[in-house]
């Protein structure tokens, strides 16, 4: 009895379970994601004389492209990633200034008075997606390369400030704070984890903090924003609108909600309902057992992420594993905690289940490199 349960406990722990677990966990993601897009799109482009499934064809050919940077991201050996780090770094950097520079409207023009996204032909795709990658590569190549220099301020922590500080800068003129927050946050886990030390941490978030509400004090609608954010049904404003109609659909789903397809808050009343507030409208239609369960499966995807980090053979991959598992984590429950009223609204997508292109590609190849790290492991 107790060499089976020993038995079984070992198979538990194999890296075939823990491969299978992620890979289940985000097909899973990605078909809710599937659903929930058809159910908060399906109306409007009736109404506007489409067939309701344009959206849903749309995501699933966004979902195979992903596919393919999934699979493409678990075959190549992430160690591939340590020596293009600064020429990934590079890339990145010259498509952000590209997004910011003048005359390159053409392929690179303002959509609601944000330019972040480039056209390629037909497609188009966010730079500021691919830089949250980019970030994690490039941190923990130099983190491996510093070792315990880096619990050195100057000689550690300064160099890596050298860098990102302009990459966040730029980010954050097209302008996209959200971005900018969650590749800072996504560069920090990297950080931490490498042996930043704490108080050093601490030091740059308190000179961090005042800029960021320099910052959001620039823009008229970030601040509107916020004063939603600290009173929602006293502020006249678009953002404290969004916010009460995303609280009208959390409420309105009750434990078991309203019923797949039966959302009224889609029906004009919430903006964004697909993308940035995709997550009330899971809730109004699955109740609270529904949003739940999507709380459920990213904790445990996070669990799995850390697992595979934990387990890496080297520094580079278990840092690449950190920033990975943080690029959906911190997604996921910036998303979340934005819709709810946890958090100041801004522009945050649910990783793998709202509409957009770039966003999934982006989850689904941190999704493959993790797998990556897991099959060059042997698990003890």
């Amino acid at each position: 009895m107790g060499g089976e349960l020993q038995l079984n406990l070992d198979e538990l722990g194999t890296p075939e379970w823990v491969r299978r677990a992620l890979i289940g966990l985000t097909l899973a993601l990605i078909v809710f994601g599937l659903l929930a897009v058809y159910s908060a799109t399906s109306f409007q482009a009736e109404q506007s004389g489409l067939s309701g499934t344009t959206t849903l064809m749309d995501q699933i050919a966004r979902a195979l492209a992903g596919g393919a940077a999934m699979m493409t991201a678990a075959y190549v050996d992430y160690r591939v990633w340590q020596r293009l780090a600064w020429p990934l770094m590079a890339v990145v950097g010259v498509l952000l200034v590209i997004l910011v520079s003048p005359g390159t409207e053409s392929f690179a023009p303002a959509v609601n008075g944000s330019r972040r996204w480039i056209a390629l032909g037909p497609a188009t795709f966010q730079p500021s997606e691919l830089a949250k990658a980019a970030v994690v590569f490039w941190t923990a190549a130099l983190a491996v390369k510093k070792g315990e220099q880096i619990k050195d301020f100057r000689d550690g922590l300064l160099p890596f400030l050298v860098i990102l500080l302009p990459v966040l800068f730029l980010i954050n003129q097209e302008p996209h704070l959200s971005a900018t927050l969650i590749t800072a946050g996504v560069a920090a886990a990297v950080l931490f984890s490498a042996g930043v030390r704490i108080r050093h941490g601490l030091a740059l978030v308190a000179v961090a903090v005042p800029v960021v509400v320099m910052l959001v004090r620039q823009k008229g609608y970030q601040v509107e924003r916020v004063m939603a954010f600290l009173d929602p049904t006293g502020t006249a404003s678009d953002a404290a609108h969004q916010l009460r109609q995303a609280q009208i659909a959390i409420g309105a789903g009750g434990p078991f909600g309203a019923g797949y397809g039966q959302s009224t808050q889609k029906l004009y009343f919430l903006p964004e309902a697909s993308n940035d507030f995709i997550f009330p409208i899971i809730a109004e239609e699955w109740g609270f057992a529904g949003a739940a369960g999507i709380v459920v499966l990213f904790l445990v995807w996070t669990m799995l992420g850390l697992r595979i980090a934990r387990s890496a053979p080297d520094r580079f991959g278990r840092l690449v594993g950190v920033g990975m598992t943080a690029i959906v984590f911190i997604g996921a429950f910036g998303h979340m905690g934005i819709t709810m009223g946890l958090m100041p609204t801004t522009g945050v997508s649910l990783p793998f289940v709202s509409a957009g292109g770039t966003g999934l590609v982006t989850a689904m190849g941190a999704t493959g490199v993790l797998l990556s790290i897991s099959s060059r492991r042997r698990w003890a």
